[in-house]
């Protein structure tokens, strides 16, 4: 009952705080604001339709063998998309839960790999917890694409791909390959922010 009184007030001197630093931001901020709003808008690029289309994910497993009948493996999950017309280069941006991440990913190729499990163990134990792995990746964390265009414009973003998911080439018609081999740009989790 006590930390419901205690958290009560915490909450209400934070509403407070964030009431008074708006009102004092809003009274410094009345002269300059409409020229800080033209230059964000300038900077902002164009976004024109439609989207990057033709994504297609798969996973691949990569495992070496140790001594004393030891496993070391690791899973790569890759998202790879059709090419987007007078693309320069492409864009991609870290879903979280938690939201969107604000740093871009900016690359030309047009497939994106990352390791989405690994683990060492006995070799009797196979690819252990690698499902668990991969599910918890799915539930947190995704990618979406967007094409770069040249004058400051960029397509609208795809559809979020949950890291960790397959789709089938059955889906897709097309052939998804890189511009050049898949899986150079490999990344790990600690770029994300």
């Amino acid at each position: 009952m006590m930390n419901r009184k205690i958290l009560s007030v915490q909450l209400q001197c934070l509403r407070l705080i964030v009431l008074f630093t708006l009102i004092f931001g809003m009274i410094l901020g009345v002269d300059d604001s409409s020229s800080i709003a033209a230059e964000i808008t300038s900077n902002q690029p164009q976004v024109v339709q439609p989207s990057v289309t033709g994504l297609v994910s798969t996973l691949s497993d990569e495992v070496e063998e140790l001594p004393s009948d030891l496993i070391r493996w690791s899973t790569y999950w890759q998202l790879c998309w059709e090419p987007y017309p007078e693309a320069k280069e492409y864009e991609l941006q870290t879903v979280l839960v938690e939201g969107k991440s604000p740093k871009l990913k900016r690359q030309s190729d047009r497939c994106f790999r990352i390791q989405a499990a690994s683990n060492e163990n006995q070799k009797s134990q196979g690819l252990l917890n690698r499902d668990l792995i991969l599910l918890m990746h799915k539930i947190q964390l995704g990618y979406r694409v967007r094409a770069v265009l040249d004058n400051n414009r960029v397509s609208e973003w795809s559809q979020v791909m949950a890291v960790g998911a397959t789709t089938t080439s059955e889906l897709n018609s097309t052939q998804n390959t890189c511009n050049s081999p898949c899986g150079t740009n490999d990344s790990t989790g600690s770029e994300f922010f």
